[in-house]
């Protein structure tokens, strides 16, 4: 289906004039870009305004219309949110029950206004992104339209702009109505041992919004502590209504202060010996078959610390998401040794450690005496794969991980991890074009009796899940990464071949996927260039900088802004200088008659100062320090003018260049100083 079309499908039809008209810029492509190439070819022609510039004005003015909407589409949710709030309010005051329908009626079309709103933002993006592609495949200049474009398009407001804030509203209030109908305080789940059952599912990005204001409906977010807002667990339904109208005062009115995160980094480090077979790849296939054992992984959760754990035990759902690592479940133990040992002598020296405090009290106490035989089990099998196997790090996972825990009686031992922007690497710390992107959200699900929940069977209905049996991310990661080395890939391996485009993956991948084609690109570009090359000649051989540099197409719209910046400070500069040296030309002619001035033989314009009058004297400093920073500033205003250019060729934007306050404070500091001495002359 083509992509206007497909705007078409899904956009309300009351808000699709809001949308970019994305066939309307197809159609003024068939038409810029042919006489753009006229405009090439006729080289004694008249110069005329370049056709990515002519192009670049319709797309500004489409993003300004989709920025305004989506602005005042989150002004009519954040106002929906403060009804909520005034309703959960006058409830806590003593109202009747029809108030908490009102407020459960809100929250109803608060979630399905936050996921059109969240379609919105994907949608535009991929319109504006498909759109700067087809230009570029149009025009066939040296010229693109994405490598200027694209940034200033990650940059806008309708996709910059995280929604975070908006879900974590929803979220506190329906806590809120599932306290005042409980009438309780919340009672979540902690230090869950071994959940019977533990499903994983594959979530299509675009589903991720609308499944998780479905999970909002019996799960309260978890969230990561000291991010200024106070965790809600444990909150009546009067003290979760302050805490709502706290966040929503935080927000303000235009939605654009976001006063914590929801989610946070985790990283999963997964270990085996490629030398001996992959055998613990080997082990979780069979393990996925009914047969064999799960390995194990080291796994930092958020900034608190690491944990070696049993892959795929439920309890790695619920535990250690955003607290410190702490003794919970029997499948799990801290990772410790120095930072300068390896992973594998750090996993060890965790193992052995840990067999030698599994009698100890405080373990005991935890986890009782069955619970620490598990725990020295496992300690023991992790000791002994250290010494019976050549273990190395085959696959890291790193993934943003957002975390919730049931608060009802229904849902009080469930635990739900979503992981989004899940990526492979080979190394922990790899470069990203090292890396490997995950199609998918991970949802992963820990509790009891899950088959026959409702919330599932919602969530099932309303969200793009995939169920893959026996799906664990550590062997997709391994079969990705080592696809030619191991024995045997997993039945469910083309789980991710399901989408075709990576249109369809969501922002994030979108993003990376923009910046994966701009690296081939130059890589091939260097290869072209390469290869017309005739014989080698005796000159010096070109660095790799330099070869980045010539590949690199300055724009015309760029440099022009960078000299227009520098001659406004020069015309500021000049102008200071012009009235400086007319002062000191001033403070030369001592107290003669108005236009006379001093003979030779007095010597006294043989020098730079009058010292016939101290008045005089003082203002040829004075204007002589005018003279001296007006140089300077003029010196400034060139190297910059310089050094942008140097960055833009390299494509190096970074904001410490093209955003600098030191020059400009400097400069005001200068003329702030002048004006107090001049008027400290003039009183004098």
């Amino acid at each position: 289906m083509k992509f206007g079309k497909q705007i078409k499908r899904l956009a309300d039809p009351a808000d699709l004039n809001h949308y970019l008209a994305y066939d309307v810029l197809k159609k003024a492509i068939n038409v810029v870009a042919p006489s753009a190439q006229q405009e090439n070819e006729d080289v004694l022609g008249k110069s005329a305004q370049p056709a990515e510039s002519r192009f670049y004005e319709l797309l500004q003015h489409e993003m300004s219309k989709v920025n305004r909407f989506f602005q005042l589409q989150l002004r009519t949710l954040l106002d929906k949110f403060r009804e909520v709030q005034r309703a959960l309010h006058s409830m806590a005051q003593g109202g009747g029950s029809e108030l908490l329908t009102h407020a459960n009626r809100l929250l109803e079309e608060a979630a399905d206004g936050l996921v059109e709103l969240d379609q919105f933002k994907y949608l535009n993006f991929t319109g504006f992104r498909k759109i700067a592609k087809k230009f570029d495949k149009s025009t066939k200049s040296g010229v693109t339209l994405s490598s200027w474009f694209m940034p200033q398009l990650k940059r806008a407001f309708f996709v910059a702009h995280p929604l975070d804030g908006l879900l974590l509203s929803l979220s506190l209030g329906y806590a809120a109505v599932r306290r005042f109908q409980s009438g309780r305080r919340s009672e979540l789940a902690t230090g869950m041992r071994r959940p019977p059952k533990t499903m994983t599912f594959c979530l299509a990005p675009l589903g991720r919004m609308r499944s998780l204001c479905t999970l909002v409906k019996s799960f309260q977010l978890v969230l990561p502590p000291h991010q200024g807002h106070v965790a809600s667990e444990g909150m009546s339904g009067e003290e979760l209504s302050s805490e709502l109208q706290k966040l929503l005062y935080a927000l303000g009115t235009e939605g654009l202060h976001v006063p914590c995160r929801i989610a946070t980094q985790m990283t999963a480090e997964y270990f085996d010996s490629p030398e001996d077979g992959f055998p613990f790849y080997q082990s979780h296939l069979q393990a996925s078959a009914g047969e064999g054992c799960l390995g194990f992984r080291c796994r930092q959760t958020g900034e608190r610390g690491e944990v070696v754990e049993v892959d795929g035990a439920g309890s790695s759902v619920g535990i250690n998401a955003f607290t410190a690592v702490q003794l919970g479940s029997p499948d799990a133990f801290p990772l410790q040794g120095e930072p300068e040992m390896s992973s594998l002598e750090r996993l060890r020296v965790s193992a052995e450690a840990t067999l030698k405090k599994s009698e100890a009290k405080e373990y005991v106490t935890t986890l009782g005496d069955g619970g620490c035989r598990e725990l020295a089990s496992f300690a023991s099998q992790v000791a002994g794969a250290c010494s019976s196997y050549r273990l190395e790090t085959v696959a890291t996972i790193g993934a943003s991980r957002l975390l919730l825990r049931g608060d009802t009686d229904a849902t009080s031992k469930v635990c739900i991890a979503m992981d989004e922007e899940v990526q492979f690497a080979r190394a922990p710390g790899g470069q990203v074009s090292d890396a490997m992107d995950f199609a998918y959200c991970m949802l992963e699900v820990s509790g009891e009796n899950l088959s026959d929940a409702k919330w599932l069977e919602e969530l099932r209905g309303d969200a793009a899940l995939r169920e893959a049996p026996g799906f664990n991310v550590g062997v997709q990661a391994i079969a990705a990464l080592h696809k030619d080395l191991v024995p045997s890939l997993p039945h469910w391996y083309d789980v991710e071949d399901s989408f075709a485009k990576p249109e369809e993956f969501g922002l994030a991948l979108q993003r990376r996927a923009d910046e994966w084609q701009a690296q081939e690109a130059r890589e091939e570009a260097r290869h072209l260039s390469s290869a017309h090359e005739g014989p080698p000649m005796v000159q010096p051989v070109p660095t790799m900088t330099e070869a980045k540099e010539a590949e690199a197409i300055l724009q015309p719209k760029d440099l022009l802004a960078s000299e227009r910046t520098m001659l406004e400070w020069m015309h500021t500069v000049f102008a200071l200088a012009v009235i400086a040296i007319g002062l000191w030309r001033y403070s030369l002619t001592g107290n003669l008659p108005k236009g006379k001035a001093l003979a030779e033989s007095d010597g006294i314009r043989k020098e730079f100062f009058n010292t016939s009058s101290s008045s005089r004297m003082l203002l040829g400093i004075y204007s002589l320090f005018l003279v001296f920073v007006a140089v300077c500033f003029g010196w400034y205003a060139v190297l910059s003018h310089l050094q942008r250019i140097k960055a833009l060729t390299k494509n190096d934007q970074k904001e410490r260049i093209f955003n600098r306050r030191t020059g400009p404070t400097l400069f005001a500091g200068c003329m702030a100083l002048a004006l107090v001495a001049h008027l400290a002359l003039q009183l004098a």
